[in-house]
């Protein structure tokens, strides 16, 4: 009887907490965020293969802004859609490789032994998942049927196809895994295989649910498309057979290929690369993922030698890159110019009508991604610092929501100032409130006046008599903050922080009483010493500026057709220049790193004498295959201008046996849209195993490989040419040593002056290190270097404020007015000044009605030049003015200032005097 009462009681408790829980949160509403929760809530791995297509995928509009491949020079790709745009990049580059390989390749029959083997596609697309850890999940080139000429197996006669074939890659949770004694996932497990194999393996037919990535390629019967759908790309190579020289002494030898489209600015229905919606993936990964595809396009049929008018080129393939659904950022702020339709998610952000949202970078398929800012016109309580988080907007009680997230509204707004004698427009000034413009001519006056009145305001300031009372015109005009200061104060302004301390005594002097007294100059608040306080102070560091105009200077001196004429010295950059690159240009890199993580699996697990039954092993990696590696590179990513895989002395063995010398494909962007791949073997000179990129990284791993990360490949393969059921490889698993992303390392910038490159420009470079089995196959060792080579104009310059360890050139030269803005980057905007924005600190708010609510950082890099240009006498102070001094936030106020009457009285008696 007491059990009873008492689950009766815990039965009442629970009852009482979700009606009191559901009362507390009952103003949200159900959104679209609420919808694809649900529906993604209700598929499991058990019963996923038993529900229908449209369950099993999203609506298309719930990932928004997709990068598209010909607006990526046009548009702004921001932080939380650079996962998306590597992702392009990826599928765009395999298909370019794959497609060069088909057709480079297809002549005759000693060409169809070095093109890609069996092991060359999985590892290949292991390679793409290793080197890309939480951004691609999958990696995958599925065929057509019967369009794949498989060269590793010795019962299938030359010339004949398999039924289909899909080699796919995707990370695996190996949480519980023999050998994962932690029971932690590591994601150094891959699972590899073909899709063409087995039960339920024929992909391209309808039935087969989740195979939208075929379908939006193949079967390719309509030629009527072919050149709308089809590009052909330009290609010269160079090739080397020995140190020091060239097989083609004439120059370069030029290729033509076709390849996925290569649309105009206009065209939105045939592009290169597409996405699918998200679709769970049933019965591999049992995620939520989305795909981004690119057709491999191949001459079919192929090697019909005398018959080749019969050749045609089609959609022989796709590939298909995967990553994470719950991993995208979602956008719930309005639809605007950041945030474009379709969005399925647009508008859910419950920010309160005087703020507006701003999304959060990195945050994804989570509620709360997002701050509330102030609107123009409106400013901050005192108590809170900065935007509202949405996670906290998100959780609040009915009280809390009540009470709101508001700002307040700003009592007194002023129009900018008038500098060409032109009429303002009025944006919503309060009415009586509005400044009175005053003449052009009148300027100088005024601005006479209140350097006479200077010293008047600094006596008023420091507790002494005056002599002269102030004017209580002059006095509002100043407490309104709309004239210019005075020389004087802005010399001192411009100048360093200056920190205000008494002249100490040199240490062989004795102090006593009669030590003179120093007179303190006048330092701004913001530019005075704290350290004493322990507080935090930003500000604006004159010497760093002075260097950051040296370090342009001469990067904007050094070019092309001088840079032969300077120094070893003048042609290299401070390493601190770079700063950032690590970060902004992490997808670029990884693009290397995929490619030593490719090579070092395959020369670490391939031996060409082994052979499986019918199955044959694959034979050494050819320079063809090396040369359109690094052309895929290039083609495939705008920001990478090079890439590269050079080889340490005697490592690289032909196909023959034989051992080269030195062997470094290297592909760069040439003019035009032309891409050109040259052995750097071929060149006469000092080799490239002198370069620092190559000596640096050599000489940490060439003698210890301590420190590479073990990744783990389970690979299965077809048990028969059909395809009628899978098997383990022979090797299962197998396991292989690469490096990680922080082993490589970025270059200190350099300018390219006339190189074998031909790039003439200055560059930062990312070197990774590739490793393989040693020639008695029994440890691993260095191997040589992988590269990509990227523009330092793609770099975005960091200007605010830091601490002082940090290596960045350009720290503290932001223009902003600390006292009263803090500053804050702005990404995007290349190696130019003025990529940061000045934010009004807790306690401050922007006085301007602008419809705007922050000073952008090229407005202060252009008023303070106006200034300076001025002060120099270099321009007529009535045709250049400036406004640098009132590009600052004022305190706050009160929300109106209507409520005073005593102020209302100072009001009507100072517009009297000015009229």
């Amino acid at each position: 009887m007491e059990t009873i009462k008492l689950n009766t009681l815990v039965c009442l408790f629970c009852l009482l907490g979700a009606v009191i829980g559901q009362g507390a949160y009952d103003w949200m509403t159900y959104d679209a965020f609420d919808e694809i929760n649900d529906r993604m809530d209700a598929i499991t791995p058990e019963n996923c293969r038993a529900k229908p297509v449209a369950e099993l995928m999203l609506n298309p509009d719930s990932v928004a802004q997709k990068p598209v491949s010909n607006k990526l020079l046009s548009q702004l790709i921001y932080p939380n859609r650079t996962c998306l745009l590597h992702l392009h990049n990826m599928a765009l580059n395999r298909a370019y490789f794959y497609s060069y390989m088909n057709q480079a390749l297809n002549e005759t029959k000693t060409e169809f032994h070095m093109q890609p083997g069996l092991m060359y596609y999985y590892m290949s697309a292991e390679a793409d998942v290793a080197a890309n850890p939480g951004c691609i999940n999958g990696s995958a080139i599925m065929w057509d049927n019967h369009y794949t000429y498989a060269n590793w197996y010795t019962n299938l006669e030359f010339n004949h196809t398999l039924p289909l074939f899909g080699a796919r890659a995707w990370r695996f949770d190996d949480y519980n895994e023999p050998t994962n004694w932690l029971r932690e996932p590591t994601n150094y497990t891959i699972n590899i295989e073909d899709y063409g194999a087995g039960q339920g393996s024929n992909y391209s037919n309808s039935d087969y649910k989740l195979n939208e990535w075929y379908n939006m390629w193949m079967p390719d019967a309509d030629s009527s498309l072919d050149s709308l759908r089809k590009h052909t790309y330009d290609v010269a190579v160079h090739f080397s057979n020995q140190t020091g020289e060239f097989i083609n002494k004439e120059g370069y030898e030029g290729r033509a290929f076709f390849g996925p489209s290569s649309p105009g600015q206009r065209e939105i229905e045939h592009l290169p690369v597409k996405y699918t919606a998200p679709y769970y993936d049933c019965g591999r990964s049992n995620k939520w993922i989305i795909s981004a595809t690119s057709p491999v396009l191949d001459y079919v049929p192929r090697y019909i030698f005398n018959w080749t008018d019969l050749s045609r080129q089609r959609f022989v393939g796709a590939i298909v890159m995967d990553t994470d659904f719950l991993k995208i950022d979602l956008n719930p702020c309005p639809a605007g110019q950041g945030n474009p339709p379709p969005n399925m998610f647009q508008n859910i952000a419950r920010c309160d009508p005087t703020t507006q949202c701003e999304p959060h970078h990195g945050w994804g398929f989570k509620r709360g991604g997002y701050n509330c800012a102030c609107r123009p016109g409106y400013r901050y309580p005192a108590f809170q610092n900065g935007p509202y988080e949405g996670v906290d907007i998100e959780r609040a009680t009915n009280t809390e929501h009540e009470r709101g997230f508001q700002c307040l509204e700003t009592g007194w707004k002023q129009t900018l100032p008038n500098l060409d004698g032109e009429r303002p427009v009025d944006t919503g000034v309060i009415p009586g409130l509005g400044r009175k413009k005053r003449a052009i001519n009148s300027r100088k006056h005024v601005e006479s006046d209140l350097v006479k009145s200077r010293k008047k305001r600094t006596m008023l300031k420091s507790r002494t008599k005056r002599k002269t009372p102030v004017s209580l015109k002059e006095t509002f005009i100043e407490a309104m903050n709309v004239v210019i200061k005075p020389e004087i104060e802005v010399k001192e302004r411009a100048r360093r922080h200056i920190v205000s301390k008494r002249a100490l005594p040199k240490p062989e002097e004795k102090i006593t009483k009669e030590a003179p007294k120093v007179k303190r100059s006048f330092v701004p608040r913001y530019e005075r010493d704290t350290s004493k306080h322990r507080v935090k102070r930003d500000f604006f560091d004159a010497e760093a500026f002075e260097r950051f105009q040296r370090i342009d200077n001469h990067r904007l001196q050094v070019k092309a057709d001088n840079c032969h004429l300077m120094t070893k010295d003048d042609l290299f950059l401070p390493g601190d220049v770079a700063y950032g690159a690590d970060e902004q240009l992490q997808n670029q890199a990884r693009t290397a790193l995929r490619m030593a993580h490719f090579i070092s699996n395959f020369m670490e697990n391939i031996d060409f004498y082994e052979e499986y039954g019918t199955l044959r092993g694959d034979r050494p990696l050819n320079y063809e295959q090396l040369f359109g590696e690094v052309m895929a590179n290039v083609m495939a990513d705008y920001k990478i201008h090079g890439s590269g895989i050079f080889f340490d002395t005697d490592k690289f063995v032909n196909l023959d046996g034989t051992t080269r010398q030195y062997f470094g494909p290297y592909a760069y962007k040439a003019s035009g849209t032309r891409t050109k791949v040259v052995d750097f073997a071929g060149f006469d000179g000092e080799p490239y195993i002198n370069d620092d990129w190559f000596v640096n990284i050599k000489e940490r791993w060439q003698s210890n490989v301590y420190g590479l990360k073990k990744w783990t490949t389970k690979a299965l393969v077809r048990s028969d040419l059909k395809g009628t059921a899978l098997n383990r490889f022979e090797h299962y698993p197998m396991f292989y040593r690469a490096p990680a992303l922080d082993d490589g390392q970025w270059s200190k910038p350099y300018f390219d002056c006339g190189g074998h490159t031909g790039i003439n420009d200055w560059v930062i470079t990312y070197s990774v290190p590739f490793f393989g089995m040693n020639s008695l196959r029994t440890h691993i060792e260095f191997k040589g270097v992988a590269t990509v080579d990227v523009l330092l104009a793609e770099l975005d310059i960091h200007q605010c404020p830091m601490p002082f360890h940090v290596p960045n050139a350009f720290k503290s030269t932001a223009r902003c007015h600390y006292e009263s803005t803090r500053c804050v980057h702005l990404p995007g905007k290349k190696f130019n000044k003025g990529s940061y924005k000045c934010e009004c600190r807790q306690g401050y708010e922007y006085p301007f009605n602008d419809r705007a609510w922050y000073y952008d950082g090229q407005t202060m890099e252009s008023e303070y030049n106006k200034m300076i240009a001025a002060e120099k006498g270099e321009s007529n102070p009535d045709e250049v003015r400036h406004r640098f001094h009132t590009l600052k936030c004022r305190p706050a106020s009160a929300p109106r200032i209507a409520g005073s009457s005593i102020l209302l009285l100072v009001i009507a008696a100072v517009i009297h005097m000015m009229h």
